[in-house]
């Protein structure tokens, strides 16, 4: 019994599996040095010149997303038994779609609202807001699917956005 098991093991390529996992890591690698780099340099000097830092974190988050994106389908494309599965998976994409876009729709609408407000600003980073009779307090951060305030109390509040661009600002 060994001795099949052995042989199994000595059958396996394990050169896509490894080069997965080194996709993964230098995915990660690429990530942090990103994120270091962006708010460094075009966060400070964003300072420096009084520009509004909204665009340039919009831009960041959404930098991140497409390198981990990217990275994973590079990864999955590695492994061949990945690749048949994301094959298959793609033929589905029609039903697997609209199966996710019934899941989240909630999700789908907070992206476009994040979407709407990072193009029209109706409110900046670091602008002082209320949000119907509840909230007040400073922008610290407006991504994708929610916002960040910091409260009068010192406390960080996040708020969807589809639920800030329904409120009265």
């Amino acid at each position: 019994m060994t001795e099949n098991f052995f042989t199994y093991i000595s059958t396996i390529n394990y050169r896509p599996i490894i080069t997965f996992f080194i996709i993964l890591l230098l995915t990660y690698l690429l990530v942090r040095w990103f994120d270091r780099f962006f708010k460094k340099f075009v966060l400070n000097s964003s300072k420096v010149l009084k520009n509004d830092p909204t665009n340039f974190r919009f831009l960041r988050h959404f930098s991140v997303a497409i390198i981990y994106i990217v990275g994973g389908l590079l990864a999955i494309n590695v492994v061949p038994a990945l690749k048949t599965l994301s094959t298959s998976l793609l033929a589905g994409a029609g039903i697997l779609a609209v199966a996710i876009g019934f899941a989240c729709q909630q999700a789908f609408s907070n992206l476009v609202s994040g979407l709407f407000l990072i193009i029209f600003k109706p409110f900046r980073v670091n602008q002082v807001i209320s949000i119907g009779a509840d909230i007040s307090g400073t922008v610290e951060d407006i991504s994708l699917r929610h916002t960040i305030v910091k409260s009068l109390e010192n406390k960080r509040i996040i708020i969807p956005n589809s639920k800030v661009s329904e409120a009265i600002i």
